[in-house]
């Protein structure tokens, strides 16, 4: 039998967080315009190893695994129709969570016009059964979703299994590799039953996820801070950020002095970005001579009275340190930095806009920049709504979904 593992491909952390960015604008309606997406990726995966922001819940965690485990013990499913009963059992998993506004069912919507989960829970949470231990490893290397349905037979279940044959000291004789954690909870009765299911976690899968959870670490082999989180059994309310004094005090040195800059890195986030949106609407009215919406240039002043010292205060050259890399984004924040320094807070200052510009063109093209002054951008800024673009905010670094894990995991509502 060839074993599963050849010819397994696997992406490269650039490539995902490529394909991340895609589906963070895709999912706020927005496009990353000044690029500081790469600030969220690099602390979001320093903190919160796993975490996507396609995802909602953590039982679904459980959930792919066993929809897996299901399919494998399906009589004469062939390699090639895995894949389909698969989309046909994550639609059936949408129907039977709650259907309520908020609640996490992933394609609650969707499948009411009988189509498939456009973004499914399977593809979402791979990063998580991964980075969490949930998937098993061969060797050094883990499989990935379409290996695994190309060759569903090739794997053994969690778990020593019934009737598997083991040697006199309890070892598998099958040579098949694990597909999942040893450790996997058994789903309910209800899982397979067509029942109605919810995401509360009983007391062992809470056991086994958090057990997953807190051996999660950073790229230093330190636990990462979401791991230390869920070893201090941490419940964070709606109003508290990670940077909080009571969660922070939990991380170590490293840790606590990143998420300091991260705090800073998202003031700066948004400030860059409230710029950029004001400086198009300035120069929509003032060059383009269209009327325009002042929005953004109304919330510029607002931006900076609240995060202008934060945002000066973050170090450029320490974000490196906490394995951040963002490249040339680094001297457009700084550029962002030194406008703030010049306190005259002009949505049409040339010096900044000029940075801004290049920095936008050389990331979409002649056609899509809206800032330079060429009649290519001036197209581009006569179908801009800025009442459509969304308001600058700092970003958000995955927290609002990491705190809702925390809460299911300590069955918080």
């Amino acid at each position: 039998m060839t074993r599963p593992m050849l010819g397994w491909a696997a992406l490269s952390r650039n490539a995902l967080n490529r394909a991340e960015a895609q589906l963070v604008a895709d999912a706020q309606g927005v496009r990353d315009e000044v690029g500081v997406l790469a600030l969220h990726f690099g602390y979001a995966n320093r903190f919160f190893p796993g975490t996507s922001v396609q995802q909602t819940r953590l039982r679904y965690a459980l959930f792919v695994p066993w929809q897996l485990l299901a399919l494998m013990r399906t009589p004469g499913l062939r390699p090639g129709q895995a894949t389909e009963a698969l989309r046909q059992a994550e639609m059936d998993l949408a129907r039977r969570l709650p259907d309520v506004e908020g609640e996490g069912t992933i394609g609650r919507n969707t499948v009411k016009h009988d189509k498939p989960v456009s973004i499914p829970p399977s593809q979402s949470y791979w990063v998580a059964l991964n980075q969490w231990g949930i998937l098993s490893r061969v060797g050094d290397v883990v499989p990935g979703r379409r290996d695994i349905l190309s060759s569903l037979h090739g794997w053994r279940e969690a778990g020593t299994g019934r009737g598997e044959l083991t040697d006199d000291e309890h070892r598998s004789l099958d040579p098949r590799p694990r597909l999942f954690h040893k450790d996997l909870p058994a789903p309910p009765s209800d899982f397979t039953r067509g029942k109605a299911l919810d995401f509360a976690l009983t007391d062992a899968e809470r056991e086994f996820l958090g057990k997953r959870i807190e051996d999660v670490s950073r790229e230093d082999k330190q636990p990462a801070f979401l791991s230390v989180l869920v070893q201090k059994e941490a419940v964070p309310t709606d109003g508290q950020q990670p940077w909080s004094t009571e969660l922070r005090k939990l991380a170590d040195k490293s840790d606590r002095a990143a998420l300091k800059r991260a705090r800073d890195a998202a003031a700066l986030s948004a400030l860059a970005r409230g710029f950029y949106l004001a400086c198009v609407e300035h120069l929509k009215d003032t060059r383009d001579k269209r009327s325009s919406s002042t929005l953004h240039r109304d919330l510029l002043p607002v931006l900076i009275d609240r995060y202008r010292d934060r945002a000066l205060r973050l170090d450029l050259d320490a974000v490196a340190a906490d394995g951040v890399a963002i490249g040339r984004l680094g001297s457009v924040l700084g550029a962002v930095q030194a406008w703030l320094r010049r306190g005259a807070f002009d949505p049409g200052d040339e010096k900044l806009r000029a940075v801004l510009a290049k920095w936008e063109r050389d990331r979409k093209g002649d056609r899509r920049a809206r800032l330079p002054l060429n009649a290519h951008a001036e197209a581009a800024r006569r179908d801009w709504k800025g009442d459509k673009a969304g308001k600058a905010v700092p970003i958000g670094y995955r927290w609002d979904l990491v705190r809702r894990l925390l809460r299911d995991l300590h069955g918080v509502g």
